[in-house]
């Protein structure tokens, strides 16, 4: 669930700009993205340490959570859980890019 209304909002744009994605993938994609600016790092820990707080959830299940967000279907706990297929991405991704280019 998603209270922080900032990490809400940006789930909204990311579903916009990704609609190919299921809502887990968007979900996946906006929480590290989101934590990721807020905490001017890509690690792991702090960026799980960052959203357990905002989220008011145990960091270790945070962690969890987003570690199995970019694992291979191997690395993922429960066996319904898809593999996220990149490449897919790279074209919303720059479009989104050159959008704000000057």
């Amino acid at each position: 669930m998603l209270r922080n209304k900032h990490l809400k909002d940006w789930s909204k744009i990311v579903s916009s700009h990704f609609s190919h994605l299921s809502l887990p993938e968007v979900i996946g994609l906006a929480t590290w993205s989101f934590g990721m600016v807020m905490t001017g790092s890509s690690s792991l820990t702090r960026v799980s340490e960052f959203i357990a707080k905002i989220k008011g959830e145990k960091s270790n299940t945070v962690r969890q959570r987003q570690k199995e967000w970019y694992q291979d279907r191997k690395g993922k706990k429960r066996e319904k859980r898809r593999e996220l297929d990149v490449s897919q991405c790279f074209a919303p991704l720059l479009k989104r890019i050159l959008s704000h280019s000057t």
